[in-house]
């Protein structure tokens, strides 16, 4: 699958906030080329006798967001990458697949639930290097950097992801501190015409361990994805059962979290239409040294 994040960031003599790209092996050519998901090998099923049950933490949150009112509080969250002005949008110039620019305009809250709404239609963003570009998609992010970040913890979302032709939903942390990787990606979810669910870690090393779970029709009702992220390990669950665990390079840093809906391809009718729809975020932080933050 395709690395989510820009390796690193760097401002050019111009003073615009770029990045550079990902390794190149996270993507293979034909797939960049089309925008399409990569071939996914046969998952092994882990045993049930040794799957773990999903963490109920007790107390309040360190993190919690249930999106009431009728805009997003900016204090906590913002509608674009830390380097873009989210004024005039922004995109994930590290996936070469990706069609969307994010604009505010895309993240709506009512009814307690934030909206990300993609729409096939002609937007005007820019390139990596800053020069006007037209794109045929435009959607929405949110991330909770400068607002919030951690070190450790369990993050529980409550959404229905879509399943739209072309949409690719994401859940994901990655470093404060810009550089890539690490980054958690708690679930990603494409659809047709690759559809496909996904969850994966990138670590230091650029050893990506993923897990391809059989899951609910995730467009239908509410569902909860649960990220448990300790010194020693990285546990995944959906729904209240366990999809994906390693042990190995475990990051030890502060770390924020993002919701987009992306869109990968263009090629069905219907492709980028569609809302991701989030009832709640909320991070239990071990330990908690971060303030408290709610909306």
């Amino acid at each position: 699958m395709k690395t989510r994040l820009l390796a690193a960031l760097a401002v050019t003599t111009t003073g615009l906030l770029c990045a550079a790209i990902g390794p190149a092996s996270a993507w293979p050519t034909s797939a960049a080329t089309a925008g399409a998901v990569p071939a996914i090998p046969a998952a092994t099923p882990t045993p049930a006798s040794t799957l773990l049950p999903v963490p109920d933490p007790t107390g309040t949150p360190t993190f919690s967001s249930n999106f009431t009112g009728k805009t997003i509080n900016t204090s906590i969250w913002a509608t674009c990458y830390n380097w873009a002005n989210p004024r005039t949008g922004c995109t994930n110039f590290g996936n070469p697949g990706e069609d969307e620019w994010y604009l505010p305009s895309q993240v709506q809250q009512s009814g307690g639930v934030l909206h990300l709404v993609a729409r096939h239609e002609a937007t005007a963003g820019q390139t990596a290097a800053g020069k006007p570009e037209e794109y045929q998609c435009r959607s929405g992010m949110v991330t909770t950097l400068p607002g919030f970040s951690f070190e450790y913890g369990v993050v529980q979302v409550v959404a229905t992801v879509p399943s739209t032709a072309g949409l690719w939903s994401a859940f994901w942390l990655v470093a404060s501190d810009g550089i890539w990787p690490p980054e958690i990606d708690m679930l990603e979810r494409w659809g047709p015409p690759y559809p496909q669910v996904g969850q994966s870690f990138h670590p230091d090393d650029y050893a990506t361990v993923s897990g391809y779970p059989t899951t609910g029709n995730l467009a239908s009702g509410y569902h909860t994805v649960t990220l448990q992220w300790t010194p020693t390990s990285l546990t995944w669950w959906i729904d209240g059962t366990e999809t994906l665990t390693t042990s190995s390079d475990i990051p030890a840093q502060q770390m924020y979290f993002i919701a987009d809906l992306a869109n990968y391809s263009l090629q069905l009718p219907g492709s980028c239409s569609g809302s991701l729809l989030v009832k709640s975020v909320k991070i239990w932080q071990t330990p908690a040294a971060a303030p408290r933050r709610n909306n």
